[in-house]
């Protein structure tokens, strides 16, 4: 997998074993970001943002964004082997200044400590076959007041059957193969 652009672009990462992890295929990743810097009904700046990567996996979202401009990502990964070849990628790229590195379950770690710079932007990923929607959506509720202005991207199976509108205000989503990428706000 290659960073598709910015500074950084074509740069390598290493990837965690595809049983470990499920990583954001290249053709989906550059979809996802040609509708962040482009669709007018988003027109998301990515410079000097601020990234919240949540199941960061190989953090190939969040150093993406760190390549197009965005001075600081959280990464927050659960899994032990998939954190290594985050903090790999970190390393290999000298990203240590502009990265903060979890290591813990995203629904066990006090978020608040985490959104005190609220992100512009904060990506979801959560294993295709877990079915966390709902516990991650309510413990982001508890911490509303921090991403009212927050785009919201979460990456799902399409088999899932979850309704965000509980949570979410639609901006619009499209889908690619078996998992659909939705696009948010915070309801107020």
């Amino acid at each position: 997998m290659r960073i598709i652009s910015g500074k950084f672009k074509k740069k390598k990462l290493v990837l965690p074993d595809s049983k470990i992890t499920r990583p954001l295929r290249d053709y989906v990743k550059e979809s996802l970001f040609n509708l962040l810097s482009h669709s007018p009904l988003l027109n998301f700046k990515f410079n000097k943002s601020i990234i919240l990567d949540i199941f960061s996996g190989s953090g190939s979202f969040g150093i993406e964004c760190i390549s197009r401009g965005a001075s600081h990502t959280t990464f927050i990964e659960n899994n032990k082997n998939a954190f290594s070849i985050l903090k790999k990628n970190i390393q290999n790229l000298g990203l240590e200044n502009e990265s903060k590195l979890i290591l813990n379950d995203f629904l066990k770690i006090d978020l608040k400590f985490f959104l005190r710079e609220s992100p512009d932007l904060v990506f979801l990923d959560p294993p295709f076959e877990s079915r966390l929607l709902q516990e991650i959506f309510e413990k982001i509720l508890k911490n509303k007041e921090y991403l009212l202005n927050s785009v919201i991207i979460v990456h799902y199976e399409v088999s899932k059957k979850f309704n965000f509108n509980n949570y979410l205000d639609e901006i619009f989503k499209k889908k690619y193969g078996r998992s659909i990428v939705f696009f948010g706000k915070i309801k107020n």
